[in-house]
């Protein structure tokens, strides 16, 4: 099978991917060149408000957080040198680096009190961070973010300069792991107040700690980036590159970008892989996405339970997966396969996650309408990607639901961001709908669901399911595998969100290449250790 052949092509693994080589012949500092394309012009260089991955990517490489993780998915030092945990890991004392730096050296050395403000930032509602989710696991992060407690009240304390104490809610041993997303990366209120409203919107209004820096005039918005290696970064290893360039613009053919020697790296999507056979590109996968039929449970049918059980339960699901997409496999749950919890593999128990097909879908359809006092339904459209397999999924759902529910239904294929403006704004009824978590713990991918959460995609308010969340943020072991598995099952008994199928994602490097560290969230790339041989 062609995927066979595509799989053997490729170097897998579960949490963050190394495109590395043998370092005999690295070219290092000054004249090495790493090039690469952003899809989109960054939207901001502010990490605790950055979502989209072209920010991200450029934060990843001007920014420094406490920690880093390495090409083999482990955490690394970042501007923490050192940390150490109590017994039950619910408190971390982080160790900063003596000499690390801010970018402009007026503001001196990065300090412990960096950090607290990012973090209290970060949570404080009239910031608006979209990604702060990440961030629950500090104790009173939630009761911070929803506005109940001050940001004062955050679990986060500078014991002097170069010394920050983290408590949590519940034991998290990976918490270092989490502390290098980019939201916990340190922010200096006095720079973070002279802007005024206008933090990482211009080179101008930069102020960062990472191994690259932006000059007053190398970015050209829309057009061009241009990183160099920064003078006050004092992290070891030193990075590899002397500069980064950014080129900016939808890039539908990174194999051919490649090949043509465009950008020594790149997103290849699974048609693509085939291409870049023989001509010693280095390549890797993953799983970060999950795809499923989502309900909008705000709007005028869906925010009926049994509407939606009707739906669901009408079509067959081997029907619609024999039309999987090319390159993805059934999810038989919203948990992606490298979902991980406290350092261990998390393997939800139960099942399946999702409604059963059923021959009474029809007469919960006539009781959904009666009790939304309608004596019948005008046509629906569902939303999906615009892949030809999807639409295809798609229509088979239809033409299960025209035939048991006596009506026309038609579906609308839009591009990915198109489809996602859709859904952020409510403005769907119903739609195949991808999730991407911010990292691999089932709480991040849950936590997308709970009331007031930016980006809940089936806009649900629900405080018994908040509650299921909350309850299991608060444990670890089986207890905690119980906890996630039952809020899971809530959104399937629900008819929230109804898993279909796991997305590859594939990243390739050009021949010689080495180094570049792609995290499997957010297409996020670390060029710090890139090299060319």
């Amino acid at each position: 099978m062609k995927i066979k052949r595509i799989a053997a092509l490729l170097l897998a693994a579960t949490a963050v991917f190394s495109l590395t080589a043998c370092k005999k012949g690295w070219q290092k500092g000054a004249g090495q060149k790493i090039s690469y394309n952003l899809t989109a012009d960054p939207a901001t260089l502010d990490p605790q408000i950055a979502s989209d991955t072209p920010s991200l990517i450029v934060i990843q490489a001007v920014y420094e957080g406490l920690t880093r993780l390495g090409g083999n998915g482990k955490v690394q030092p970042g501007v923490a040198e050192k940390w150490e945990s109590n017994a039950d890991h619910t408190q971390f004392t982080f160790h900063l680096r003596a000499n690390a730096k801010w970018s402009d050296k007026q503001y001196g050395s990065v300090t412990a009190k960096d950090f607290v403000y990012a973090f209290r930032r970060a949570l404080n509602p009239k910031t608006g961070s979209t990604t702060c989710s990440q961030m629950f696991c500090i104790k009173n992060a939630r009761e911070v973010q929803s506005g109940s407690l001050s940001p004062e009240s955050l679990g986060v304390v500078a014991k002097d300069s170069k010394t920050l104490a983290v408590t949590l809610e519940s034991s998290c041993p990976d918490f270092p792991k989490i502390a290098a997303s980019a939201v916990y990366m340190p922010c200096n209120q006095k720079f973070f107040e002279k802007t005024a409203g206008r933090y990482g919107l211009e080179t101008t209004y930069l102020l960062s700690d990472g191994p690259f820096d932006i000059n007053t005039y190398d970015w050209n918005h829309g057009k061009t980036l241009r990183l160099t290696h920064s003078s006050t970064y004092t992290g070891s290893p030193s990075p590899h590159p002397s500069e980064i360039d950014f080129t900016i613009g939808s890039q539908t053919d990174g194999a051919a970008a490649l090949k043509s020697g465009t950008v020594d790296a790149a997103p290849v999507s699974v048609s693509q892989v085939s291409a870049l056979k023989g001509i010693g590109c280095t390549l890797v996968s993953f799983q970060n996405t999950v795809w499923g039929l989502c309900f909008n449970t705000q709007s005028d049918i869906f925010k009926n339970e049994k509407m939606r059980d009707a739906f669901l339960q009408s079509f067959s699901r081997s029907n619609v997966l024999s039309h999987l997409p090319e390159g993805t496999t059934e999810a038989k749950s919203i948990f992606l396969p490298g979902t991980t919890l406290n350092g261990s593999a998390f393997h939800p128990s139960g099942g399946p996650f999702y409604l059963k097909q059923d021959s009474g879908a029809p007469q919960t359809f006539a009781a959904g309408l009666q009790e939304l006092h309608l004596k019948s339904l005008s046509s629906l459209t569902v939303l999906c990607p615009n892949d030809t397999n999807v639409e295809l999924m798609v229509n088979e759902m239809i033409a299960a639901w025209n035939k048991q529910f006596n009506n026309y239904f038609n579906l609308k294929s839009l591009s990915e961001s198109d489809l996602l403006s859709r859904i952020n704004s409510g403005d769907y009824d119903f739609a195949v709908c991808p999730l991407k978590p911010d990292d691999g713990s089932p709480a991040t991918l849950l936590s997308l669901f709970m009331s007031g959460a930016a980006g809940n995609p089936a806009h649900l308010n629900d405080s018994a399911y908040d509650a299921l969340v909350s309850d299991a943020q608060s444990k670890g072991g089986a207890a905690g595998i119980a906890a996630y598995t039952a809020a899971a099952t809530y959104l399937s008994k629900k008819a929230i969100f109804y898993p279909l199928y796991y997305e590859n994602n594939y990243y390739a490097s050009a021949k010689g290449v080495t180094g570049i560290v792609f995290y499997p969230f957010h297409g996020i790339v670390d060029f710090r250790d890139a090299g060319k041989r």
